[in-house]
């Protein structure tokens, strides 16, 4: 068996994931869980060889000798399947985690491994890691159970024991075609059992998520696809709060070797106010409601303001500290565990979270008496800071600017209240106060967008400014598409900035800007253009149909994985290529609900209630 620093790293891309909406695990093509945080995104994870291939924990599941792997969703869910073609036969493994239940101990995370034709040799190796420990600590055996650090292991139909060797728990056996054996994961301390068959606990997994795919109301020859990627969006979502994590991992790096390595397993309020727009969009309409009022106690909290992320429980602690002893993901140090953004100010949230409330009651949702007065708070606290600095949406490490996206923003913010709530003397008057600026004092000698006043570059972010329904000077925003397809795109690919952030090192094309500059073509009326982006942009999902934060400029997947902006993002673009079919260039005009309203042969509006 290869020892597990033998092992080279593997590449992001080849990682498939596995949630219950609690937790997560990252699988490799190999069959190996390199990645799993089970009891919560946040938590400590059990298995980390994904940052670490000596130190990590891992729980390895494989034919021996060579083979051949595909890989697959089972239709409508989450649940994977690995299919190993070896030598002398075939071998599939079906990967699922299940949420838990009250009154009844589940195992957090199941794995089914059959044989389907001739007889496969299987290698079995686990060796858990209590969070980022520095050294691996007991196990304790029996013949079909493992117990130690935090969690246990528990096996059926097992043809041998388990058995110690080099500090980990290995077992090895052959199974012919028709044969299996299970392994379930547990929280140490817990009800330890199996509940019912493996194959029924699969059952159950797939009868909740094929249930929550029926609502989708786009079925185009894409919705597959598109359902793939709502599906990863459910699955990033915190079901306990409605939080919707960024991402599942920590410190996947932006540059190999770098040191922009960031902790992404929390909620950042912009990521999942857009990832609940477009889940809303798609049909999937429920999933805002706990999200509404985690998002509307911190408003509360903060006193009308909001830092721009959260834990998923709303904790506001996330002190940023580094895993010194953790080499990273290709020897990309640091990793870290905390994200110090979380002190920024970054004020375009407020009009990410207003236009989500405006999205809402279009839709045909009241807000209630408290949801209303939050909301105003988050208009009046908008309409009082607009004009200061803020950190940015990028969130650089470096002094706050008067960036022209968080203006725009907080355009939407006043503008998404004064719709809302009527027309207020303060909202009406910063409302156009911000118009004059951006279309005024803020545009660049050259006459485009930059990224802010006073600024000579151009930022990807900017894209979004039409498509959130801001009145940009169409000359200028045009020249500014121009200049950021020169200056920051590579093909298909594009830079969110290149100029200065205060940090060393470099960083891959980000996805989502990729996206965003699909729409701003459609915007224009560049449809063609539009579409051949997008097409290059859908043929970089990986095998499973996920995608990470970045693309290399040679094609690898970079940065934390998978990537909610990125899925979202995808969803989006179709949307509108789908929207711009039925009803041209004058389709693509107003806000985000205004859109959404507007149905297609292939999607049908939703509504709430």
């Amino acid at each position: 068996m290869t020892q597990a620093g033998e092992r080279p790293y593997q590449a992001i891309e080849d990682y498939a994931l596995l949630s219950n909406c609690h937790g997560c695990a990252l699988v490799a093509r190999d069959g190996s869980i390199d990645w799993a945080c089970l009891k919560r995104f946040d938590a400590a994870p059990a298995f980390s060889r994904l940052l670490d291939r000596q130190r990590g924990g891992w729980f390895s599941i494989r034919p021996e000798g060579d083979f051949e792997t595909e890989r697959l969703y089972l239709a409508h869910t989450n649940i994977l399947q690995t299919t190993f073609t070896a030598a002398t036969g075939v071998l599939t493994i079906h990967d699922f985690m299940l949420a838990p239940r009250e009154g009844k101990a589940m195992p957090s995370l199941v794995r089914i491994v059959a044989a389907t034709a001739g007889e496969v040799p299987v290698e079995v190796s686990y060796r858990p890691l209590a969070g980022f420990a520095e050294r691996f600590g007991e196990l304790r055996l029996s013949p079909d159970r493992i117990e130690g650090e935090g969690l246990v292991c528990i096996a059926r139909d097992l043809p041998r024991g388990f058995a110690p060797e080099d500090g980990r728990a290995v077992c090895r056996f052959s199974l012919k075609a028709g044969e299996e054996v299970a392994f379930a994961l547990f929280p140490e301390g817990s009800e330890i059992a199996w509940p019912c068959p493996p194959r029924a606990l699969m059952d159950m997994a797939r009868e909740a998520w094929t249930n929550w795919s029926t609502d989708a109301a786009y079925h185009g020859p894409m919705r597959d696809e598109l359902l793939r990627s709502a599906l990863t969006l459910k699955a990033l979502t915190y079901a306990p709060s409605g939080a919707i994590v960024a991402a599942a991992t920590t410190s996947l790096p932006e540059e190999i070797g770098g040191i922009r390595n960031w902790d992404y397993r929390f909620c950042w309020i912009r990521d999942a106010c857009l990832s609940f727009y477009v889940l809303k969009k798609f049909g999937m309409v429920d999933e805002a409601e706990a999200f509404f009022g985690f998002m509307m106690s911190l408003a509360e909290r903060e006193g009308g303001g909001l830092k721009p992320l959260y834990a998923i429980e709303g904790e506001d602690d996330l002190t940023e500290r580094e895993i010194a002893h953790f080499e990273g993901w290709r020897a990309s140090r640091p990793v870290r565990h905390g994200n110090e953004a979380a002190e920024q100010h970054q004020s375009d949230a407020y009009g990410q979270v207003l236009d989500l409330l405006y999205l809402y009651e279009r839709l045909g949702g009241t807000l209630d008496d408290k949801a209303r007065d939050q909301a105003i708070a988050l208009a009046d606290f908008s309409a009082a800071h607009w004009h200061e600095t803020d950190a940015g949406l990028w969130e650089p490490r470096k002094p706050e600017e008067h960036y022209l996206h968080a203006a725009i923003m907080n355009w939407v913010a006043l503008d998404r209240a004064i719709r809302m709530f009527g027309e207020r003397e303060d909202w009406c008057r910063e409302r156009d106060r911000i118009v004059e600026r951006v279309n005024g004092e803020a545009v660049h000698a050259d006459g485009f967008y930059p990224q802010y006043i006073g600024s000579d570059d151009v930022d990807a972010a900017l894209l979004i400014a039409p498509i959130v329904g801001f009145p940009v000077d169409e000359a200028v925003f045009e020249r500014t598409v121009d200049r950021i397809i020169a200056e920051l795109g590579r093909g298909h690919l594009v830079y969110r900035y290149l100029n200065d952030d205060g940090l060393p090192g470099h960083e891959g094309t980000f996805l989502i800007c990729a996206f965003w500059l699909v729409d701003a073509l459609l915007w224009l009326g560049r449809e063609e253009e539009a579409r051949t982006r997008f097409e290059a942009l859908r043929a970089l999902q990986n095998d499973v149909g996920l995608f990470a934060e970045e693309i290399a400029e040679e094609g690898h997947f970079l940065g934390n994985f998978p990537q909610a902006f990125s899925h979202l993002a995808f969803i989006h673009s179709a949307l509108l290529l789908d929207l711009y079919a039925h009803g041209g260039r004058e389709a693509m005009r107003g806000t985000y609900a205004d859109r959404t309203l507007r149905e297609t042969a292939q999607r049908r509006a939703p509504a709430i209630g």
